[in-house]
């Protein structure tokens, strides 16, 4: 086990910390997977080069699943590099809400409300043994 340190904003959007004892674990994950949508839920405006939180419509990831962003740009501006959402970071044994997407713009332009701005690839997993919880040693 190994104390690092998570970082992360609470609701509120204030920045937060805290250590914690986690280890390393192993997983299998399946042949089988499913798409999700982002859709963009905010217009925002973006200059070539520029990366930027989208809030996204409400996306449920669901328990024992890993994500990866689909590398097929689906938007005419630029791709997702990240999805998330306020608060501390959620197990993956656990179902999961995203609510924003970080997104790469190659040109500038605008996002549109309701525009598909990417795709998540969801893969469900199994853990090959039981992992550890990661265990709060303090707060910062």
């Amino acid at each position: 086990m190994v104390e690092v340190r998570i970082v992360y904003r609470d609701e509120e959007g204030r920045s937060k910390s805290e250590i914690v004892d986690i280890g390393d674990y192993e997983y299998t994950i399946a042949t089988r997977g499913a798409w999700r949508v982002l859709i963009a839920d905010e217009e925002v405006d973006f200059n070539a080069g520029e990366a930027k939180k989208v809030r996204i419509q409400k996306t449920t990831v669901p328990r024992d699943t890993i994500t990866l962003g689909c590398p097929i740009s689906r938007h005419a501006l630029g791709s997702i590099i990240s999805v998330g959402r306020l608060g501390k970071p959620q197990p993956v044994e656990n179902e999961r809400e995203i609510d924003y997407a970080v997104f790469h713009a190659v040109e500038d332009g605008k996002i549109k409300k309701g525009d598909i701005i990417g795709v998540l690839n969801v893969f469900p997993i199994m853990m090959v043994r039981k992992a550890k919880k990661p265990r709060k040693i303090k707060e910062e």
